[in-house]
């Protein structure tokens, strides 16, 4: 009997073995057999509930696909794997994969048949996720869209050299361009949003649950008709709570269109008067008011009475997409949002890469997600923005923006440098006058000794040069193709910050971007 036995294990172990050779020979390591294995036999019970409730109230869907698991969620929609049915018999690697949708009942159908109509007009082509099929019983809705395998952008977010990053970017940005070319904004551009298929150099951009139409056009109705949770996010969960930032967004609570434009501005200066943080007008001034917690450290108190920075209350604006690639006029609640809040988006996926830090902004709130882009960009050119922002629009909103310190931005170059721990780029020294050095013995020609390069300090942070991060309009090399940072040339930090401009007027679109030197070898 137990050699019976033991003849049966060593029959197990060839089989398993034979079939691990097969699925090397058709490309699928064990791990893809695994995740691709009918999730009614491999998931715990709630998602074998939710799939068998689907194809209960959708019995078209089960007759033409095999549900096998579900692969993504939010607030408004669950996505699932899916398989043909008449190839239930091909081996895995020669089936047809699809991503199926399942839309909340709760949605709004205005909202839902936007997205369709975008997913029509514009997918298929230019990496943009198309859709095979529409199927639809009573209140429960799917759309069958092309699936292709793909990893989390923060597995290979530190591992993509300069080449791959270029590749990646030039794709995002020839999507974003052809989505644009048709009046509609995403809104929601995002690493868990842009699929990469790593393998066989393959992209698309998905989930048009929030875009819009640039035009003057009827606003398409909320995405969610019943609720007002928040969207949620498959891969931001992981972004811990910031430190609030010291931000003011003063606007009028009420607004009639037929008051005149000058009585208009008045109640506006009147309104901030009351209502703005007490401003510290001198030494003396400043010493009789006590101190807010946060000053001067670049951070937001969550308490502190009536004028504390988390006190106030938030203005409303258009949908602002996901936390954290919102751009200035998204945090500033401007009335005006055009494509320039898809190419911001963009921007920071390229900084993600740059540093290999994702996410790049760990923001919990519009205040201090404000406050973070101050740090890195300035608080100056912030401020501007803002009252660009206010003057634009018909009716200002009265938009400013009060901090308790000043900034003077951050290199993202130098960031990087830091972040990925490769040395930083020592200071070049100051060339002596001429007259000096020919004046100068050959004994004393030689500068100062790298230790007092080292020793001193920046003006502006007050750090030594070498752990300095300051923005500065100096370049370290007089070729800028001479500066490599892990890899990554200069003109791919430049694109970057030309990609995070605050002015969306003066942001690269999507088309100019692609024209840019770090993409021009790549076919347009």
């Amino acid at each position: 009997m137990s050699r019976i036995r033991g003849i049966e294990a060593k029959i197990l172990k060839l089989q398993k073995e034979v079939q691990k050779q097969q699925l090397k020979q058709n490309g699928i390591n064990e791990e893809d057999k695994k995740n691709r294995e009918d999730a009614l036999c491999t998931k715990d019970d709630p998602e074998k509930e939710q799939i068998k409730e689907l194809v209960l109230k959708l019995p078209k869907l089960d007759k033409i696909f095999q549900v096998h698991r579900k692969i993504g969620e939010g607030t408004f929609s669950s996505v699932y794997l899916g398989s043909l049915r008449q190839h239930s018999d091909l081996p895995d690697a020669q089936k047809r994969w699809f991503a199926i949708k399942h839309l909340v009942p709760t949605a709004h159908p205005a909202r839902i048949e936007h997205e369709l109509r975008c997913l029509q007009d514009m997918g298929g082509r230019h990496n943009v996720i198309g859709v095979e099929l529409c199927l639809r019983h009573l209140d429960t809705i799917v759309f069958v869209m092309p699936y292709i395998p793909h990893r989390k952008f923060s597995e290979y977010v530190g591992d993509m050299n300069a080449e791959e990053l270029a590749r990646y970017m030039h794709a995002l940005l020839v999507a974003l361009r052809h989505v644009h070319s048709f009046g509609v904004i995403h809104r929601d551009v995002k690493p868990s949003n842009f699929l990469y298929d790593r393998e066989n150099r393959r992209y698309l951009l998905v989930d048009f649950g929030l875009a819009q139409r640039v035009c003057a056009a009827p606003e398409p109705p909320p995405a969610h008709s019943q609720s007002t949770a928040k969207r949620l996010r498959e891969e931001e969960a992981d972004s811990s709570p910031g430190a609030k930032r010291v931000a003011l967004d003063l606007s009028l609570g009420t607004r009639a269109h037929s008051v005149p434009v000058s009585r208009r501005i008045d109640a506006i200066k009147q309104h901030a008067l009351k209502q703005s943080l007490p401003r510290l007008q001198s030494a003396s001034v400043a010493a009789a008011v006590p101190a807010c917690a946060c000053a001067g450290l670049a951070g937001a108190c969550a308490a502190g009475g009536a004028t504390g920075c988390a006190r106030r209350g938030a203005a409303r604006a258009a949908r602002a997409g996901t936390q954290g690639f919102r751009p200035p006029e998204v945090l500033l609640k401007s009335p005006r949002q055009g494509t320039a809040l898809d190419t911001w988006a963009a921007g920071v996926v390229l900084a993600s890469v740059l540093t290999a830090r994702y996410p790049f902004f760990r923001a919990s709130d519009d205040v201090s997600a404000l406050a973070e882009l101050a740090d890195l960009l300035g608080t100056e050119p912030i401020q501007r923005v803002a009252a660009s922002l206010a003057c634009s629009a018909v009716f200002s909103y009265g938009r400013r923006v009060v901090v308790s310190g000043k900034r003077s931005g951050i290199c993202l170059r130098k960031l990087a440098r830091r972040l990925r721990g490769a040395p930083p780029i020592p200071p070049t020294p100051a060339a002596p006058p001429a007259h000096a050095a020919l004046s100068a013995p050959a004994s004393h020609a030689a500068l100062a000794p790298p230790a007092a390069l080292s020793a001193s300090n920046c003006l502006r942070c007050r750090l030594p040069q070498l752990q300095c991060l300051c923005a500065t309009n100096t370049q370290p090399s007089p070729n800028p193709d001479d500066i490599v940072v892990a890899d990554f040339p200069e003109s791919a930090f430049s694109l970057a910050m030309r990609l995070l401009d605050p002015d969306p007027r003066s942001r690269l679109s999507a088309h100019d971007a692609l024209q840019h030197p770090f993409l021009t070898h790549l076919p347009h």
